[in-house]
């Protein structure tokens, strides 16, 4: 395998819309993902078979969970254990919070 270099600065600012995950690098079975949020995602949901890792690199969201909410601001992150119904939610309005999303390679966006 060859090294896998990546910038978070360049990618960040080439994603437009929201809830629309680039992957930036795999690390073993795992994905490292850029993401940015807005509004509310389309549907609850819950990953059966896996974690799911958010750390928040500017502004807030709360992520919100059947166990409830967790605001997670910037320099912060929230682990969501597989199984736990969630659905993230972010201002309709301004800048859109960017998140590092690590995650198993596999996971399905929408859980199940």
């Amino acid at each position: 395998m060859n090294v896998q270099l990546f910038s978070i600065n360049k990618t960040k600012d080439e994603i437009t819309q929201a809830y629309s995950p680039v992957n930036l690098a795999n690390v073993d079975d795992f994905a490292i993902r850029l993401v940015k949020f807005q509004g509310e995602f389309e549907r609850w949901h819950a990953h059966e078979n896996e974690d799911e890792c958010f750390i928040v690199l500017s502004g807030e969201i709360n992520f919100q969970t059947e166990q409830g909410d967790f605001i997670v601001k910037a320099g912060e992150g929230v682990v969501i254990p597989k199984g736990l119904r969630h659905c993230p939610k972010a201002s309709e309005t301004g800048e859109m919070p960017v998140t590092l999303v690590i995650e198993r390679a596999e996971t399905k966006r929408l859980g199940d």
